[in-house]
């Protein structure tokens, strides 16, 4: 057990704000921004999936180096301040190749800050009995970022033209690595118990096929992180009113987080993500074929508190439970990789050819089935952590 020491949550909390205030800007404009500069919508697609193609093997690299260094904290801060150095080239112009080369070397650099961030979190709150409350404050405060920045930005863009969106991200970019100098790491300490061995862990059926759910839980969300904003505008929303259906579930988000410990504790992990899976197979439906009427889009955005807040929520809990000690950093790596690197990629690449050589609709119709998909591999690995643990007499 750490050394009671005390320590300062809001230093954690605001690099989460930080991180997800550029993710405000970045992910509902910047689709939007690329179809300004020029690019068509394949090429936007393909654009986003190397964006997600580097959380394959970034965050399993930075995740195994945290793990072996004593200086997670020098590493979050240099990678906060190299994303944003990385990124500065895009103001200067450039074509399609040039636009991947940045997004190569941005996200490269951008696939540690969370792993590592979430393992100095995860650090700070074992043993403690109210784990999940307390995370779920600290994340709120990233849902916070994401949504004053997306609400202010539609307007702004609405004023300016999107074409200042690179600058609005490098913006954030600067302030991120500015918390990263205000993040405090837990005390190192040896650890006593029987170390966890990732590779072990790996080989369990239960493990693999919870990463299995996670990529496609990434996946069925990909085609919105891509083309929502550009399916939106084709329906002739205005840029403030895409920002305002981005944010809708956001904002029941972060109820969610603050009371995620008492839901947790009554409905149990495995059951709130099958739920969320069912959900999802829901909200891409609607994204798919009744985005045109209002009424529907809401509830679609709405749902996002299931399909994003529950599911993460569960599954950084799940991924602490079973990656603890050492294995922290990795284990967070893993899922990134397993769910954000593997299924968005699949995910990004299969909706920019759906967009283009079918039509809008099947790229969302592709989310919702592998929705269904992911509730059917999460069903099989809480099946198989009960036998485990009964196994283990726990």
């Amino acid at each position: 057990m750490l050394p009671k020491v005390s320590w300062q949550p809001w230093r954690l909390s605001f690099f989460f704000a930080a991180y997800l205030a550029t993710a405000g800007a970045f992910a509902p404009y910047f689709p939007l921004y690329l179809e300004h500069r020029g690019l068509s919508g394949a090429q936007i697609g393909i654009v986003m999936a190397v964006a997600q193609g580097m959380r394959i093997f970034g965050p399993t690299l930075w995740g195994w180096l945290a793990d072996r260094a004593t200086q997670r904290v020098l590493i979050l801060r240099m990678t906060a301040l190299a994303t944003a150095i990385c990124f500065a080239p895009l103001l200067a112009g450039g074509g399609f190749g040039y636009v991947i080369a940045v997004m190569f070397a941005t996200h490269f650099c951008m696939t540690a800050q969370i792993p590592i961030l979430e393992a100095i979190t995860a650090t700070r709150l074992r043993d403690d009995p109210q784990a999940a409350a307390r995370y779920g404050r600290m994340r709120a405060w990233g849902s916070v970022g994401f949504i004053l920045t997306v609400l202010l930005a539609g307007p702004l863009f609405d004023a300016t033209g999107i074409g200042i969106q690179p600058w609005l991200v490098l913006l954030l970019l600067a302030a991120t690595a500015i918390a990263g100098l205000l993040v405090r790491d837990a005390p190192h300490v040896v650890h006593t118990r029987e170390p966890v061995s990732v590779r072990a862990r790996l080989a369990e059926p239960r493990v693999r096929w919870f990463f299995f759910s996670a990529g496609m839980m990434v996946f069925a969300h990909s085609a919105m992180y891509t083309y929502l904003s550009l399916h939106l505008a084709q329906l002739g929303y205005s840029k403030s009113a895409i920002g305002v259906f981005w944010v809708l579930g956001i904002v029941l988000e972060i109820g969610f987080f603050f009371v995620q410990g008492r839901v947790f504790a009554r409905f149990g992990l495995f059951h709130l993500l099958a739920a969320s899976f069912a959900l999802a197979a829901v909200r891409f439906v609607l994204l798919a074929e009744f985005a045109h009427i209002v009424v529907l889009l809401v509830l679609a955005q709405v749902l996002h508190v299931a399909t994003f807040a529950v599911h993460h929520s569960a599954s950084i809990l799940t991924i602490q439970r079973w990656f603890s000690g050492g294995a922290a950093a990795r284990g967070q790596a893993l899922y990134i990789s397993f769910g954000y690197g593997v299924g968005g990629t699949a995910g990004s690449l299969l909706a920019a050819w759906l967009w283009s050589a079918v039509n809008p609709a099947a790229a969302f119709l592709s989310s919702s089935v592998a929705a269904l998909v992911g509730w059917w591999a999460v069903r099989r690995s809480h099946k198989l952590d009960m036998q485990q643990m009964r196994l283990a007499g726990v």
